[in-house]
């Protein structure tokens, strides 16, 4: 695969995923994001990345997979599965300027390179996920998202536990 951007390095390719996990760190308000992956060879990328752009690899991974036509089986998502042993210290790790997604409906997978800022090298991964792991990805991802504060039901945006300053009520709006 040749990547032609301007300021992407040649990705380091984990290939095929053992595993690959979205998770919020800290507590709602002040969650962080990350991707966390483990190659086929036991490479680990921990890779930062922003709410809106974790909830739109979801969306981006749901539409690939309606658009190629991939059904399953409605599973609830099992966060008791045992993840895979990941090592201590990670081979890679930034925060993510840029998501990609390549998709190969002959053999049922999705090809998924992050790229960092290019001022910090421009270090950048890709990785292999079958469709089925891309499925479980995608609801993992909806859970991770909707775990945080609830929006407000005016203005979209998050309400503390103390509420929140809400622009179209021109004040202040209390939780429910």
């Amino acid at each position: 695969m040749a990547y032609h951007s301007l300021w992407m390095a040649e990705p380091r390719d984990l290939g095929q995923l053992r595993d690959i996990a979205a998770e919020a760190v800290g507590e709602p308000g002040r969650r962080r994001f990350r991707l966390t992956a483990l190659g086929e060879t036991g490479e680990f990328a921990l890779m930062w990345l922003e709410k809106e752009q974790l909830a739109g690899l979801g969306e981006a991974i749901g539409t690939v997979l309606a658009g190629e036509g991939y059904r399953h089986a409605p599973v609830p998502l099992d966060d008791t599965r045992p993840r895979a042993e990941y090592p201590v210290t990670p081979d890679h790790e930034f925060q993510i300027a840029q998501l990609s997604m390549g998709v190969d409906p002959r053999r049922g997978r999705m090809v998924i390179t992050a790229a960092g800022p290019e001022d910090a090298g421009g270090p950048s991964v890709s990785m292999t996920i079958d469709f089925h792991r891309s499925h479980e990805l995608r609801e993992q991802i909806s859970a991770v998202v909707a775990a945080g504060r609830p929006p407000c039901p005016l203005c979209g945006g998050p309400i503390d536990p103390g509420g929140h300053v809400c622009p179209r009520s021109n004040g202040h709006h209390e939780p429910a």
